[in-house]
């Protein structure tokens, strides 16, 4: 789990992005969890990273962990991603949430720290097939948020699909 201050730098590093493609500027504040932060003009951001695996994240998330072993297939940031995805579409906790502010957006962050052209392809190709299970309607819109080594960020809509 990221701490707070990285949290929040993540949505308010993503408001700032937003607001160039928009044309309208966002601010953030936290919210009551769910979800993560609340946006002004009235809307709702749900923050969620995704690793290599569990492992990873215990290494860059932990003081303790002291290593991990990279291990597994190009296709794991991929399949992580739609699982978070499809878990995140799913949770009914966003109703109270929904009802108040209406649809919100979904941010899922790229946190691999080997995530490379190889795996976006993958990203690419499984996305562009994606069909959530149960997808409770609270998220109007998701994003991936990653990074190519020497690139910068990139926010890439991949819920609803554009096909």
């Amino acid at each position: 789990m990221p701490n707070v201050a990285s949290e929040t730098q993540t949505a308010e590093r993503f408001a700032v992005c937003l607001a160039k493609t928009t044309g309208q500027s966002h601010t953030i504040s936290r919210g009551p969890n769910p979800p993560d932060f609340l946006m002004e003009p009235k809307t709702w951001l749900e923050v969620s990273d995704i690793y290599l695996s569990n492992e990873q994240a215990k290494f860059l998330n932990s003081p303790k962990q002291k290593s991990f072993s990279f291990q597994g297939s190009p296709d794991d940031p991929a399949l992580r991603l739609l699982q978070k995805l499809d878990e995140k579409l799913g949770k009914t906790s966003y109703q109270k949430i929904h009802d108040e502010r209406g649809a919100g957006i979904l941010l899922l962050t790229c946190q691999d720290c080997f995530f490379d052209q190889v795996n976006l392809a993958r990203v690419h190709e499984t996305i562009a097939s994606f069909r959530p299970t149960n997808d409770q309607g609270f998220f109007r819109i998701a994003y991936f948020e990653y990074r190519l080594p020497a690139d910068e960020r990139v926010y890439e809509v991949i819920y609803p699909s554009k096909a």
